[in-house]
C-alpha cells in the first residue's frame, strides 16, 4: 500500500494500517482556503478492529478521560522509505465502541488548527509587557482659530445687529482725546483651540468705560496670527450739535509696554455706515496682548451725550498654527504582538513568528520595516496602558495593508507576501495524463468594485477634515456580479486620530470610544536615545504633500490607501487591469509625489485570472513545491496553473483530484 498508518499509546508505535477499517473513506487534501498559502488537512474520524480496537479499548478501560492516544500516517517515497505525513492526537470524547469496532475522530492538533480555532479571540495585554519601544512624537501643526462675538446688546426681531450706548461726558480742552472704552467680545464656545499646550490664552474681553481696557488674546509664546474682523457699524448720537464719531480700533500691546495699532475704522454719524473686512497678520512674542477699543467724539465741548454705537454681523477670529510640546509613547514592534498572540492561543511559547520585509515592484521603499502598533491607550498615557487585539486582526491588517498572508510550518508562523506563494515556475507536468477536464470561471473573484483602507472616524475637529487615511471606493468597469473586494484594516492609521488622542492626555475619563483602538504608526530609529529611541517617520518633503493643512508635520504618508492598493494590485489585476475612482470618506484633495489618492490605478500585471480547472490525474506523487505552476494539456491547448485544492484518496491512490488557478492558456 502507498500508505501505512500507526498508533501510539504510552510512547509506543503499533503498527494499524491492517486495523484502519475505513481506509477508503480516509482523505487528504491540499488547500489554498485564501488565495494564500497551501496547507494540508485530512479526514478525522476512524475506524479500528484487531490489535488496534483490543490496545485503545485498553487505554480506555484504564484511564477512562485520561486516555492518551495518538495517529500517525506515513507514505512511501520513491526509495521505497515511508516519510511521515501527519500525526495527531484521538479524542477520547468522541470514543465509540460497537463490540467489533471503536469509531473515535482526532484532534488536528497542528498549529494550523489552534489558529484556525483561536484566531477570532480578542485578548488585552499590559503594554509594558510587550517589551515596548519610546516614540518621541511631535505630533502635527493645527489650524485653530478663536471666534469671538460682540458683546453688545442684541435689537429685538434682529438677531444680527447689535449696539452698544455708553453715556458720558466730553469735557473742554482734552486735545480732542476721545472716551475711550473696552470694546466688549465674549468667546464663542465653538472656538477650535488646543487641549494641550496652547501658544495662547484667550478670554472675554468685558465692556468697560473707566478706562481700564483687558485684552482679550495673550501669547505664551513666539506665534503667527492673523485676525479676522468684518461686520459694518454706524454711530448715532444723542444730540445734534457738532459732529458725532465712534471708532473701532485693535491693538496689540507689546510685552514691554509698546503699544501697536493693528486697525482703526470710524464712523461719523449721518453717513453710510461703515463696513470692516481686514485679515491681519502679525508674529506675537511671550507677554503680548491683543485687545480692542471703541473711541467716542464729538467736535463740541463740552457736551453730555449718549453715543448709540450699531454693529451688524460682527464676526472677529484669530486663527494660528501650532502644535503640542513633544511626548513619549509606547508602541510596539509587529513581530512581539504577533508573538504574544500566538503564545496565548497555544498556552505555550514553543512557537516562532518570521516577517519577511519583502518589497514587491513598484514599491521602492519598505513601509513594513518602519511600522510599528501603537495602542490607543498609550497615546493617552493612561495608567497601565492595554493593548486590546486578536490574531485575525493582526491578519486582517497584514493582508490589507502589506499584501502579506499567514504560512504555518511545523512551529514556526511566517507573514510573507502573497507574490511569493505564487512561483512562476512549472513543478509539475501532468502532460496529457488528465481525465474529466472542465474549465470554469469563479465568480467570486469578479469584483465590481474595490474598497481599501480605514473605517471612517467622526472626529469634533475642523481639523479631521484634512485626514484622508480612510476609506476609498474604486470601480474596476465589471458589471458582472455585485462582488466588492475589500482591503480595509481593522488598525487605523489616521494621523489626526493619533493627534487627538494624545491631546486627551491628562482627562480623567478612561470610556473613550477609541481607548480600545489599535494605530499603526510608520517610525525610524533614532541616532541618539535622549528624547525616545524612535522618531515618527516623514519620508517626503512638504513640496512633495499637497493638499493638507501642515504638509511639513504630517506622518503616516506611506499608509494612504493609495499605497495598500500598491501592495495588492496583482491579486486585484485577476479581474482588471484599471480601477477608476469613485468616491472617498475622507479628504480626496491629497496628492504624494504628484500623484493623487484620487488617481485611476492601472494593473499592469495578474497573478492569476478567475478561471479555474478541474481534472483527475493518475500522477498521484504530491509536488515538491505546494507554491509551484502545475502543467498540463488539452486539446492543443497547455494550462497552467496553481493548486487551489488537490485531493487524494488513500485508501485509493490510483487517482488524484486537482483544482487549479489558473494563470495562463496558451495554444
Amino acid at each position: 500500500m502507498y500508505f501505512r498508518c500507526q498508533i501510539l499509546i504510552n510512547g509506543i508505535s503499533y503498527e494499524a494500517t491492517d486495523d484502519l477499517k475505513n481506509w477508503d473513506d480516509f482523505e487528504l487534501a491540499y488547500k489554498r482556503s485564501n488565495y494564500d498559502g497551501v496547507l494540508r488537512s485530512f479526514s478525522t474520524k476512524f475506524e479500528f478492529v484487531n490489535r488496534s480496537y483490543n490496545l485503545l479499548k485498553e487505554e480506555y478501560s484504564k484511564n477512562y478521560l485520561s486516555s492518551s492516544a495518538g495517529i500517525a500516517f506515513y507514505k512511501r517515497n520513491n526509495s521505497w522509505n515511508w516519510d511521515k505525513v501527519f500525526q495527531c492526537a484521538l479524542d477520547f470524547s468522541s470514543y465509540s465502541d460497537d463490540g467489533y469496532t471503536i469509531s473515535i475522530n482526532a484532534i488536528d492538533d497542528t498549529l494550523a488548527a489552534i489558529i484556525k480555532a483561536k484566531r477570532n479571540i480578542q485578548y488585552e495585554y499590559p503594554v509594558s509587557e510587550l517589551k515596548p519601544q519610546s516614540l518621541y512624537y511631535d505630533g502635527l501643526k493645527f489650524q485653530y482659530e478663536a471666534k469671538y462675538v460682540s458683546g453688545g446688546t442684541t435689537v429685538e426681531d434682529d438677531a444680527n445687529l447689535q449696539y452698544i450706548e455708553h453715556y458720558g461726558p466730553l469735557l473742554p480742552g482734552g486735545e480732542g482725546k476721545p472716551i475711550v472704552l473696552g470694546f466688549p467680545l465674549y468667546i464663542l464656545d465653538n472656538s477650535e483651540l488646543p487641549k494641550l499646550n496652547s501658544p495662547l490664552v484667550f478670554t472675554d474681553e468685558p465692556f468697560s468705560s473707566d478706562g481700564g481696557v483687558q485684552p482679550f488674546a495673550e501669547a505664551l509664546s513666539d506665534i503667527n496670527i492673523t485676525i479676522k474682523l468684518s461686520f459694518s457699524f454706524y454711530v448715532i448720537g444723542s444730540t445734534s450739535n457738532g459732529t458725532v464719531s465712534s471708532q473701532i480700533v485693535l491693538y496689540i500691546q507689546r510685552a514691554d509696554g509698546a503699544l501697536e495699532q493693528k486697525m482703526r475704522a470710524q464712523h461719523i454719524a449721518g453717513n453710510s455706515p461703515t463696513f470692516v473686512n481686514e485679515n491681519i497678520t502679525s508674529v506675537l512674542h511671550k507677554g503680548d496682548t491683543v485687545r480692542m477699543e471703541l473711541e467716542l467724539n464729538n467736535s463740541v465741548r463740552p457736551v453730555a451725550m449718549t453715543w448709540t454705537t450699531y454693529l451688524r454681523g460682527f464676526s472677529l477670529s484669530v486663527n494660528f498654527q501650532s502644535r503640542i510640546n513633544p511626548v513619549n509613547i509606547d508602541v510596539l514592534l509587529l513581530t512581539t504582538v504577533a508573538e504574544k498572540l500566538l503564545e496565548s492561543m497555544t498556552d505555550s511559547s514553543d512557537y516562532s513568528v518570521d516577517i519577511y520585509n519583502y518589497v514587491p515592484g513598484g514599491i521602492t521603499r519598505s513601509r513594513l520595516s518602519s511600522c510599528f502598533i501603537m495602542p490607543a491607550e498609550s497615546a493617552r498615557n493612561l495608567p497601565n496602558a492595554k493593548l486590546y487585539t486578536s490574531f485575525k486582526k493582526f491578519c486582517e491588517f497584514m493582508e490589507a495593508e502589506f499584501g502579506y498572508v499567514l504560512v504555518i510550518e511545523g512551529n514556526n508562523v511566517t507573514f510573507i507576501h502573497r507574490y511569493a506563494l505564487f512561483d512562476n515556475y512549472v513543478v509539475k507536468d501532468l502532460s496529457d495524463q488528465i481525465n474529466d477536464y472542465e474549465y470554469s470561471v469563479n465568480s467570486s473573484l469578479v469584483n465590481t468594485s474595490v474598497k481599501v483602507g480605514y473605517d471612517k472616524q467622526d472626529y469634533d475637529s475642523i481639523n479631521g477634515r484634512d485626514e484622508f487615511r480612510f476609506t476609498n471606493e474604486f470601480s474596476t468597469g465589471l458589471k458582472l456580479t455585485d462582488n466588492t473586494l475589500s482591503f480595509i484594516s481593522p488598525y487605523r492609521a489616521d494621523a489626526y486620530g493619533i493627534e487627538f488622542l494624545v491631546q486627551k492626555r491628562g482627562e480623567d475619563t478612561t470610556d473613550n470610544d477609541s481607548d480600545n483602538d489599535v494605530f499603526i504608526v510608520g517610525c525610524q530609529y533614532a541616532t541618539s536615545a535622549e528624547n525616545g529611541n524612535l522618531l515618527l517617520d516623514r519620508p517626503y518633503s512638504p513640496s512633495q504633500l499637497l493638499g493638507l493643512i501642515s504638509p511639513d508635520t504630517m506622518f503616516n504618508v506611506e499608509y494612504s490607501p493609495r499605497f495598500m492598493l500598491e501592495a495588492n494590485k496583482a491579486y486585484i489585476g485577476a479581474c482588471t487591469n484599471m480601477l477608476k475612482f469613485t468616491s472617498s470618506d475622507g479628504n480626496s484633495n491629497v496628492s504624494i509625489a504628484g500623484i493623487k489618492e484620487t488617481d485611476d490605478f492601472p494593473i499592469d500585471n495578474r497573478l492569476f485570472t478567475v478561471g479555474e480547472v478541474d481534472v483527475e490525474t493518475s500522477e498521484v506523487d504530491v509536488p515538491s513545491n505546494l507554491s509551484g505552476l502545475i502543467s498540463l494539456d488539452y486539446n492543443g491547448e497547455t494550462v497552467r496553473g496553481y493548486i487551489k485544492e488537490m485531493k487524494i484518496n488513500v485508501g485509493k491512490t490510483e487517482s488524484v483530484r486537482y483544482s487549479l488557478i489558473v494563470k495562463e492558456i496558451k495554444s
